[in-house]
């Protein structure tokens, strides 16, 4: 009985623990299936709360944001909620909630992950690893410029680039270098592209631009032999709610430096004392005539009834605004799934120039989309548009800024615009010196519309599959891009007038007759394709493996049309009609590339790492047999302060981080840029050039048919097969050092490039001239180019002030190696022409010059001076002339007198203007604060060891048909009383003003400044709005700002006036702006 009680009470037992387990089990799944409160709080790095976080429930649309004192409370559908906490600045987390009811989260700064990984040659790396010479730059420091171009908002922030703007031409930029090696190549989110596309995108839809400076950038082939810039564009996060930024400004814009032009009583009282100095002022009664005329133009004397006028007329005040508007708008949404992204953005531009109906605009949209497919499918999408559009007057010649820029050198300030002032009638103003007319006619309405739009798409796709092997992944991409421009001329006639006070009547006094209308529709296409095998494995812990294999193509087939007529037959009409008047031309292109890649890198525990890439190129420009090309790259690196010795010791304690960097690079260069005169399309193939010339043949000796015009076909002479690839080669050794917990960074490299095979042709081949064709070129000449880049930064943070400081430097020379076949009769003809083995600033001979060492004080010193300076034993010279140095001590000063003076920066022949290109010396210097709402930075950008050589206005300073400058008038070398040449000498900085000065006959070190510069690109200043103040409209940030562009430059330009980064020796250029700029970035 006892017993069967005992297995009774037992077996109640167990159904007693069985109803026990299952109410557990039900009761938990109840829970799991109920709505749980989180709550919690998310801090910075410092431990300051947060307003504005967003905390999303992954996989669902449920979320909340954080108050003004960080926290917040989200009810989540059970305990293994997992939760995303993302806001703008920082990196997102993902937080599981696994029972817990109270959180505590902090948040690293973006910038800080984005310092340790960037973008390399077909993959991203951590920034410790990284065994090449790269500089990278994030969007935050990209954006604290409100520039229009992104290579503009480049400048200064980052080591191993080089830059000049030469112009501040609306839709212009800068010119960008790296390491003064010539142009880049630039990658788009994969796709190779040209500055043009860069330039062309919104910064705000830059995630961040990565530079590849050496060898490394052997992996992109033919086209990566002067570096490459790698740049990403933003996508969305997943897991993040739908945010909306706003970003706008407004700006007004104005010149940064410009010469100070005579106004008109400076203007009658220099060429006055021009005739005077010239001894063609002489008589009493020329004498007095010539005062009371100065007198009246001093007192603006005005006689209406008589039409005397003698008010000055300042043209570039009339025509010229300091307040040009600028607007721009940009408007993004972002966000994702748990197994998607989206980033949309459009942006707009409108930039009104300084001159009256000069505008450029431009649209920019971007859509890019990622969605995760299965685990192992990954695809996504791009869209890049552009809508650009450049609109302004249509006048005579090519360049319609350039007419209005020479209008205001060059009309004279004693004339006016308008025939008795009155604005219906254009008065008639002899053409001046270079041809400048009347600036008022050069309206739309009265001139004509030049109208240029410009159309980009780009759509790309991309497809991402994890492979059964850990760590293998393959991945697709295709790219379709569209191109089209459609530019637009109408240059109209337009009459201008006298005004007769006497008949109070307006007559025409001349007609334009050189009308011209132009249609011009160029249409490309590229489609590009990309496939690659990419691994990355991690051994042991401690072995990291990666590889990319894969192949490439591109095609770009382009179309180019125009159709012009001059004069126009009705110029009511606006279109061209068919007549003799007409000119038709076309041209068709294309272009076909292939390559095979490869990559392969190892590290041990991250702290010895090599790697090694490679690219087989192919080029259609060479004869086959000669089109392949391989060239490869290896690079390698010691982290010393990963080593156990190391970290154990003193140092480590300072010292917190060295790297030890090297790598060689072989490049080649199918010079589709920089020689494409020397070498162009399919110069490998014989055969016929056709409408080359043409002849009028008699079709009837006796005169009774009419004549015809015969096109003219010649051969093109002996193919051009020996021609192959430039081959560089690529070498960087350097460091990179972190202090104080890397408080403090220090990166420095020094580099060599080498360039051989640059195409020339044989001087110790000559061909009969009675054979007609030309010596073939070779692959004979070489150059190199040398130098140094680094950069030091400094951050910290002390409580709520975060600030920083940073300053890089780069060095890059060029010097030519060997220039084939030079042959001299002497030494003076070898010293003064030899290229080989000289560096590039005596490339030419373009700046030979005499050297100045002194300038004449008194008519005695002249008559006394033992030197012939002006090949007439100074009879010519007077005080205030220059006194040039007899470098051969003959006695004479002439050509053998001339000397290498001043810089030059790169191998392209000088442009128009013999003014340099980029400076050998570059430097930035950027710092910034933030303390509680409110933010400032400030860019410098500087140049030096660069020349700038005047000519033209420069020296000559006035003429009668011709404006001037202010500083080589007024303060030049002057007789006290300028009518009378027996009365003492004023001194000036200038040599006296008359013609054939034997002081501005010839280069001279004078005129040549060297260019040294430091220019405060940006200056920001901003205020972000409290949240609890915003947050009731929904509003996550919204900051303030005001920023300035070029405000301040100090330069060693001042005795002329010009802006330093000029290039043209009159000083025609259209200088930067200065812009003042309001602004305002909304986050909901």
């Amino acid at each position: 009985m006892k017993h069967f009680l005992n297995e009774l009470i037992s077996a109640g037992n167990r159904r007693k623990n069985f109803f026990l387990l299952l109410v557990v089990l039900v009761s938990s799944a109840m829970l799991q299936a109920q709505n749980i409160a989180v709550s919690g709080i998310v801090k910075d790095v410092t431990g300051e709360p947060l307003p504005g976080v967003n905390i999303m429930e992954k996989g669902t649309t449920n979320g909340t944001i954080t108050d003004v004192d960080g926290k917040f409370t989200l009810s989540v559908k059970g305990t293994n909620a997992v939760l995303t906490v993302s806001f703008v600045g920082y990196a997102p987390q993902e937080i599981s909630v696994k029972g817990k009811r109270n959180l505590d989260v902090t948040l690293k700064e973006d910038t800080e992950l984005l310092d340790e990984v960037v973008v390399v040659g077909y993959a991203t790396q951590k920034k410790a690893t990284v065994a090449a010479a790269v500089s990278s730059v994030n969007n935050k420091d990209l954006t604290r410029s409100t520039s229009t171009s992104a290579a503009n908002a480049l400048v200064g922030k980052v080591s191993g680039i080089t830059a000049r703007q030469k112009s501040g031409q609306p839709g212009t930029s800068t010119n960008l270098e790296i390491r003064n090696m010539g142009t880049p190549l630039y990658v788009i989110d994969g796709i190779m592209k040209d500055e043009t596309a860069f330039n062309a995108l919104d910064i705000h839809d830059i995630e961040n631009v990565s530079i590849l400076k050496d060898g490394a950038a052997a992996i992109y082939g033919v086209k990566a032999a002067n570096g490459v810039v790698l740049i990403t564009t933003k996508t969305g996060k997943k897991g993040q709610k739908p945010q909306i930024n706003l970003n706008a400004h407004m700006g007004w814009q104005g010149w940064t430096k410009y010469p100070e032009l005579l106004n008109a009583y400076q203007w009658k009282w220099g060429n006055y004392m021009k005739q005077a100095n010239d001894g063609n002022l002489t008589g009493a009664d020329n004498i007095a005539n010539a005062k009371a005329d100065l007198e009246k133009w001093r007192t603006g004397y005005y006689n209406p009834a008589t039409g005397e006028d003698y008010r000055g007329y300042d043209w570039k005040d009339n025509f010229v605004s300091n307040a040009a508007p600028q607007y721009y708008v940009n408007a993004n949404i972002s966000g994702g799934t748990e197994k998607t992204d989206y980033y949309i953005s459009v942006g707009h531009i409108d930039q009104d120039a300084v001159f009256k109906e000069y505008n450029y605009n431009r649209t920019n949209l971007q859509a890019n989309f990622n969605m995760q497919l299965t685990d192992k499918f990954k695809v996504g999408f791009q869209t890049l548009g552009k809508i650009e559009q450049n609109v302004n007057p249509a006048l005579p010649g090519g360049d319609d800024y350039f007419q209005m820029r020479n209008s205001i050198f060059n009309l004279i300030p004693t004339m006016r615009p308008y025939a008795n002032d009155n604005p219906d009638y254009l008065n008639y103003i002899t053409p001046t010196h270079d041809g400048a007319r009347n600036m008022a006619a050069y309206t739309i309405d009265n001139a004509g519309k030049h109208q240029k739009d410009f159309r980009t798409i780009q759509l790309s796709a991309n497809l991402e599959y994890k492979t059964p092997l850990p760590g293998l992944t393959a991945k697709g991409l295709l790219s379709y891009y569209y191109e089209t421009l459609h530019q637009t001329d109408n240059e109209k006639s337009w009459n201008e007038y006298r005004y007769d006070p006497a008949t109070q009547e307006y007559k025409v006094a001349s007609t334009k007759t050189d009308t011209y209308r132009g249609d011009v529709r160029n249409h490309k296409v590229e489609m590009m394709g990309q496939f690659t095998l990419n691994y990355d494995h991690i051994f042991a812990k401690d072995h990291h493996v990666t590889a990319v294999a894969g192949f490439e193509f591109f095609k770009e087939d382009r179309k180019y049309l125009t159709v012009a007529q001059s004069p126009v037959e009705n110029p009511f009409v606006e279109n061209i009609t068919t007549n003799a008047n007409n000119t038709v031309s076309n041209s068709v292109r294309t272009i076909t590339t292939a390559s095979f890649i490869f990559r392969a890198g190892y590290s041990y525990k991250e702290k010895y790492i090599i790697d090694f890439a490679g690219r087989y190129d192919a080029s259609w420009r060479f004869l086959p047999g000669n089109q392949w090309g391989f060239f490869p790259s290896v690079s390698g690196a010691w982290r010393l302060s990963e080593e156990e010795f190391y970290k154990d010791s003193k140092v480590a304690d300072w010292i917190s981080s060295i790297k030890l960097r090297a790598s060689y690079g072989e490049m080649g260069d199918d010079m589709a840029r920089n020689f494409n005169s020397s070498y162009p399309d399919f110069a490998y193939l014989p055969g016929y050039a056709f409408n080359n010339g043409g002849a009028i043949i008699s079709n009837n000796p006796l005169g009774n048919a009419p004549d015809a015009y015969t096109t003219g076909t010649a051969y093109k002479g002996i193919p051009q097969t020996g021609l192959s690839w430039m081959k560089i080669s690529m070498m960087n050794v350097g460091f990179d050092m972190g202090f104080l917990n890397d408080r403090l960074k220090l990166e420095v490299d020094f580099f060599k490039r080498k360039r051989s095979g640059i195409p020339a042709t044989p001087t110790d081949i000559i061909y009969p001239y009675e054979a007609g064709y030309s010596v073939q070129k070779q692959n004979l000449n070489s150059d190199q180019v040398s130098g140094i880049d680094g950069m030091v930064r400094w951050n910290d943070r002390v409580n709520d002030f975060n600030y920083f400081v940073g300053v890089n430097l780069t060095l890059a020379r060029q010097k030519t190696i060997n220039n084939y076949g030079e042959v001299f009769l002497n030494g003076w003809d070898q010293y003064r022409w030899a290229q080989t083995n000289r560096w590039s600033n005596v490339k030419n001979g373009a700046v030979w010059m005499w050297e100045t060492i002194g300038v004449f004080q008194t008519q005695e010193e002249i008559d006394n001076y033992p030197v012939n300076i002006d090949g007439a034993n100074n009879v010519n010279l007077r005080p205030g002339d220059l006194i040039f140095k007899d470098v051969n001590g003959d006695g004479l000063i002439d050509d053998y007198d001339k000397r290498p003076l001043g810089y030059a920066a790169t191998d392209y022949d000088w442009d128009s203007g013999n003014a340099n290109k980029n400076p050998l010396l570059s430097m930035g210097i950027n710092l910034g604060f933030e303390y509680k709402g409110i933010d400032f930075a400030a860019d410098f950008a500087g140049g030096f060891m660069n020349t700038f050589i005047g000519d033209w206005h420069v020296k000559y300073g006035i003429g009668t048909d011709q404006m001037g400058y202010v500083y080589n008038v007024i303060d030049s070398w002057q007789h006290e009383d300028i009518f009378d040449t027996k009365s003492p000498w004023k001194r000036g900085k200038f040599p006296a003003v008359r013609s054939n000065n034997p002081s501005i006959r010839d280069w001279n070190d004078f005129y040549a400044k060297e260019i040294n510069y430091l220019r405060l690109r940006n200056l920001v200043a901003g205020y972000t709005l409290p949240i609890k103040w915003t947050k009731k409209a929904l509003i996550q940030k919204l900051r303030v700002y005001f920023e300035g562009s070029n405000l301040l430059c100090w330069d060693s330009l001042n005795d002329f006036g010009f802006d330093p980064e000029i290039s043209s020796v009159t000083g025609f250029d259209y200088p930067q702006h200065k812009v003042y700029t309001v602004g305002v970035n909304v986050t909901f």
